[in-house]
């Protein structure tokens, strides 16, 4: 029961502590949607040339069409950091997580308008987002030669190895799972994440080059050194913020300069520390409802990678940043929204807003690679990872329904 209450209690949108009405951060909580309307409105009138039709005819209509689209993105925006209803988290300020939400929605868009065109017309489409884009991306496999040692190069007799571990993706991959984990919070979940992905890669190398690695770089590098460093230093900054005592103090309260700076970046971390219950074996349900967090999770990842493709993005253009940057905000309030969702005994309950979100935008993406991968990927699956993967499938089913009938079972003896 207590667990349920504070589930409820972390899904509710929470308002600011009392000492976030510190005299001198007071200013920062108390709404100015009619200043901000009217700033909105004068900056519309500036950018628009409302009061200079003859200047705004100069400009071609195709440099029209994209200040009116970013004009409309800016005002939808605007709207949800004003009026949207506040999420579960409060820091560094709920304007932020309501402009996220907004930001969130506006790629959901984006992703059904894309889903529309045809392939060759979402290439030519994305040249508007970034310049260099709609050419034809050259194959670049990390498996071709997977020797340890190169005898015949006379530079560098191990440059296999000193090529893929001074890669700049390296400090990324530390990075994102760093991430992860302290997102996730579970150490078993998230080396279910980190094997299961290399299982994704395993599965989809005969589809996409990227995915065709040495077996010293997916078990070694990827698994036993990137993702458990980013583990471990991810679970280390969970177990300090989780012995952490949250006891804020107004910024004005503070003694000296240097504890007002302090107090300052500190609200850049979290207001309080919830701790999540996954418990999978907790039942049949339960397991499926973590599992599935486990394939959203996976399914985002492999989108990357095949949108790359698909529309002809390099791996180094910023628009794989910025994507990756969303996603991270994105998930954030999801994790924090699906966990209190798990823990919360109520009979009737629903997700959260980010929880739909992030499921939307998954299947749109899914979606766009499905429509403009088809043709592109010529060679069948290995009959032997068809094999696996169907004798996976049946003893998932035969182990579930043998937990339900035991678990069917336990339940009939208490009553009894």
């Amino acid at each position: 029961m207590e667990a349920a209450a504070a589930a409820r209690q972390r899904a509710r949108p929470r308002t600011p502590p009392a000492e976030e009405y510190d005299p001198w951060t007071a200013w920062l909580y108390k709404p100015r949607t009619i200043s901000v309307l009217l700033v909105g409105a004068c900056l519309l009138i500036w950018a628009s040339g409302a009061l200079d039709p003859e200047g705004a005819a100069s400009h071609s209509s195709a440099t029209s069409i994209k200040r009116g689209v970013w004009a409309m993105i800016a005002v939808f925006l605007a709207y949800c950091t004003l009026q949207a209803p506040s999420t579960i988290l409060i820091r560094p300020h709920p304007a932020f997580w309501r402009l996220v939400h907004g930001l969130a929605v506006v790629y959901l868009v984006a992703l059904t308008f894309l889903l529309f065109q045809n392939r060759d017309d979402a290439r030519r489409f994305m040249k508007h987002l970034s310049p260099d884009l709609g050419v034809e991306l050259p194959e670049r496999s990390y498996g071709a030669d997977c020797r340890l040692y190169v005898p015949e190069n006379p530079k560098n007799k191990f440059i296999n190895i000193y090529e893929t571990l001074f890669d700049e993706f390296v400090v990324a991959h530390v990075l994102g799972w760093w991430g992860k984990a302290v997102m996730i919070r579970n150490q078993a979940l998230l080396w279910v994440l980190s094997i299961g992905f290399e299982l994704m890669e395993l599965t989809f190398r005969h589809m996409l080059p990227n995915f065709n690695e040495c077996w010293w770089d997916s078990i070694i590098l990827d698994i036993l050194i990137c993702n458990w460093f980013g583990i471990w230093a991810g679970m280390h900054t969970v177990r300090y913020f989780d012995g952490k005592t949250y006891e804020w103090v107004g910024l004005s309260r503070q003694p000296s300069i240097m504890g007002k700076v302090k107090r300052s970046l500190s609200q850049f971390t979290p207001a309080q520390w919830d701790k999540d219950q996954w418990q999978p074996f907790m039942g049949p349900l339960r397991f499926i409802q973590v599992l599935f967090l486990c394939v959203v999770f996976m399914m985002v990842e492999l989108n990357t990678f095949f949108l790359k493709f698909c529309l002809w993005i390099p791996p180094r253009n910023p628009l794989v940043v910025y994507r990756l940057i969303l996603w991270w905000l994105i998930a954030i309030p999801t994790i924090r929204e699906y966990n209190s969702y798990l823990q919360d005994s109520k009979p009737v309950k629903k997700v959260g807003a980010f929880c739909w979100l992030s499921v939307a935008i998954c299947i749109v993406e899914l979606l766009i690679c499905m429509k403009f991968g088809h043709g592109l990927f010529h060679d069948p699956m290995p009959t032997w990872l068809i094999i696996f993967w169907r004798s996976a499938g049946i003893a998932f089913v035969i182990f579930m329904l043998a937990w339900s009938w035991r678990n069917h079972q336990k339940f009939r003896r208490k009553n009894l």
